[in-house]
């Protein structure tokens, strides 16, 4: 950065509250002008945040995959023999 380089500031002007509105401020940013140029893969990511999300269940966590579903089938009745046996030799 030589001294002969400028620096160009914006136009910065005291706010007072009462006398901006709405309609007085510029937005430059566009989200849907800047997703028309982007790619197919930030498309689809920004496609994937607008859907809306899944409660958390914490029964569809713990059998969503096979192994997960046989898993807690295993502990259910590991668990029941468990009980039985402490209820009928005590």
């Amino acid at each position: 950065m030589g001294p002969d380089r400028v620096t160009r500031t914006p136009d910065i002007r005291p706010v007072d509250d009462a006398g901006i509105g709405p309609n007085d401020i510029t937005y430059y940013y566009s989200r849907e002008h800047r997703l028309k140029k982007a790619g197919p893969r930030v498309r689809a990511l920004y496609e994937d945040a607008q859907k809306p999300k899944r409660r958390f269940a914490l029964f569809r966590s713990l059998v969503d995959t096979k192994p997960k579903a046989m898993l807690l089938t295993a502990i259910v009745i590991i668990s029941i023999v468990i009980l039985l046996f402490s209820i009928l030799l005590p």
